[in-house]
């Protein structure tokens, strides 16, 4: 299965035009949709189109720090979404953020044990997907 925001910079989706049901394709900006549907307080946008994503980093309503990593699948495949997250040290041993979201499949680690030796201590990286909090977030109907 293909994920939905498998190329988010290129997103649309047919808009209602008028009652007689034309519609028309409109982009939709999905990464400022999320950043409002999450709550987050941004505090930096870095858009590497060219490079194949987009980070944004700020503060969650829980008091979280936050980094949301967007990327166009298929400029970013596994290796090399892995790459970026090594430069940004998204990881578990070394993370500066609460919290991390990302769209698509990946084969990001999520916890580190050490060893004995090393202190005996796990840590766990909270990483999330982007898909499923958005839709869950974009349509639900509780408060309705």
């Amino acid at each position: 299965m293909k994920p939905p925001f498998k190329k988010p910079f290129d997103y649309t989706l047919n808009v209602a035009v008028d009652s007689a049901g034309a519609f028309e394709p409109r982009k939709v900006d999905l990464v400022e949709t999320f950043n409002f549907l999450i709550g987050l307080r941004v505090k930096h946008i870095d858009t590497e189109p060219q490079r194949g994503f987009v980070t944004v980093t700020g503060t969650l309503p829980s008091g979280e720090s936050c980094l949301v990593l967007w990327r166009d699948c298929d400029v970013l495949d596994y290796e090399g979404v892995s790459r970026v997250c090594a430069t940004l040290d998204i990881n578990p041993a070394d993370n500066e953020f609460d919290v991390v979201y990302i769209n698509g499949d990946h084969n990001i680690p999520t916890v580190l044990t050490q060893t004995a030796e090393e202190g005996g201590a796990t840590r766990v990286l909270k990483l999330r997907q982007i898909e499923p909090e958005f839709l869950e977030r974009m349509f639900s109907v509780e408060d309705i």
